[in-house]
């Protein structure tokens, strides 16, 4: 394999970790024959001693592996377990698909499905109606931050206790500061999702021109591994609309569950 040029892989400024990326790229490229350090060492361009001290960081995070001492480096088995997390993922675009459908089929608004993303909630897909409704979340792929809109209230009012105090503890100022949430306000829209599996969210300063509903959807745990939600017009959410509304998102949240665990649930 020849000398790496300097677009092979693209600087972040983070130079620990494009050399540690450059490596698992290497060896990824390699297939099922892996790269010895020598190899590496050639290819990236790296002096012996950052190939060994990166190899060594890699092995015990899992991400490389070795199945003799100075044999060649392959793929760890960490990388299996992300692949397989990132597969259920798209398991959940494929198993809301339908009940996205008939979702706008019923309303005719737009429609949402969100999954937890760390500190935030990122969109995985978009169903409109007639008339494309967006607040907070634009497209697919928008991360929107935990405690802002109401898919996150969803998904954060099934989280445990520690994971739920460290996001807030890191999002609240923020929230604050640029939207005029507060925590207390979160807690209570959090407890009262955990009562009724439903949340209008919290409204920050500035209420955006569209309203919205979201339900979460659970594993056999309890633990949260999406959100259906709605996005429409404010004059739109009447009290019948609105009924109606929270038992739609609530059934196809439950259809979804069915879909991904089955009996499990």
């Amino acid at each position: 394999m020849s000398r790496s040029s300097p677009h092979f892989f693209p600087e972040s400024g983070i130079q620990t970790l494009d050399r540690s990326m450059l490596l698992v790229e290497l060896v990824a490229r390699s297939g099922n024959r892996g790269m010895t350090a020598e190899q590496l060492e050639e290819a990236s361009g790296f002096s012996m001693a950052t190939v060994y001290r990166m190899t060594q960081a890699l092995k015990k995070l899992g991400l490389l592996r070795q199945l003799r001492n100075r044999g060649p480096y392959l793929l760890g088995h960490q990388l299996i377990v992300w692949g397989s997390a990132a597969g259920q993922t798209q398991h959940i675009k494929r198993a809301a698909a339908e009940p996205l459908r008939c979702l706008v089929e019923q309303f005719n608004e737009s429609f949402f499905l969100f999954v937890p993303d760390g500190l935030n909630v990122l969109c995985l897909d978009i169903k409109d109606g007639s008339s494309p409704a967006r607040s907070y979340a634009r497209n697919i792929g928008s991360r929107i931050r935990h405690g802002l809109g109401q898919a996150s209230i969803a998904i954060l009012s099934h989280l445990g206790d520690e994971e739920y105090e460290q996001i807030l503890s890191h999002n609240s100022i923020s929230l604050q500061r640029n939207f005029g949430i507060n925590r207390h306000d979160i807690d209570q829209a959090v407890s009262m999702c955990r009562h009724l599996g439903i949340t209008g969210g919290v409204e920050g300063r500035h209420p955006p021109e569209f309203t919205g509903l979201a339900s979460p959807i659970l594993d056999p745990l309890g633990q949260p591994v999406a959100a259906l939600s709605c996005s429409l017009p404010r004059h739109h959410l009447t009290e019948t609309n609105y009924r109606s509304m929270c038992v739609w998102l609530r059934d196809q949240s439950n259809k979804i569950e069915q879909q991904l665990f089955g009996n499990n649930q």
